[in-house]
């Protein structure tokens, strides 16, 4: 050991991880078992971290080049009546524009309802304030009766003072 040049010993063991495959059968690349150090420094404990794999070469992929009289670029794809590709045809411009109009005629009575339902909320406040400010007037006028009467009921049960 080298413990009394003060340099740590690392020592190398390497990790099992699974190959990944697809399940159309063709595998990935197996990536490279992650490799865990262990040192020892001079001071007796033991320090474990993971080391990054090194890279793999990739197998480069191809270029597409087209030139530029080719008859078609890409051959059109007919689906099988189960997937949903051939489930979704795309829309027509007609299509498409009659739905836009669709839309916009639902949202601009969605907007006149709201704008009804808008007025009636400001009739309705307006009423419960009018019904507010009645109810605070009656309200003040009976304090004021009530005054009246205790102060008459207080003045008619003292007697009077001696001076």
């Amino acid at each position: 050991m080298d413990s009394d040049l003060g340099n740590p010993t690392e020592i190398i063991e390497p990790i099992s991880v699974p190959t990944i495959t697809k399940t159309t059968g063709t595998a990935f690349l197996p990536t490279p078992p992650f490799s865990r150090t262990t040192s020892n420094t001079s001071s007796g404990t033991d320090e474990t971290k993971l080391q990054r794999p090194k890279m793999t070469s990739r197998k480069s992929s191809d270029t597409m080049i087209i030139p530029r009289d080719a008859p078609t670029v890409a051959p059109k794809k007919e689906f099988p009546p189960d997937d949903a590709r051939a489930m979704s045809p795309r829309r027509s411009i007609e299509e498409t524009e009659k739905i836009g109009v669709d839309v916009s005629a639902s949202v601009h009575q969605d907007y006149l309802n709201k704008q009804k339902e808008l007025a009636n909320l400001q009739s309705r406040v307006e009423a419960m304030r009018s019904t507010t400010d009645t109810l605070d007037s009656n309200n003040q006028a009976i304090q004021g009766a009530i005054g009246e009467m205790t102060r008459s009921l207080s003045n008619q049960s003292l007697p009077p003072k001696k001076k």
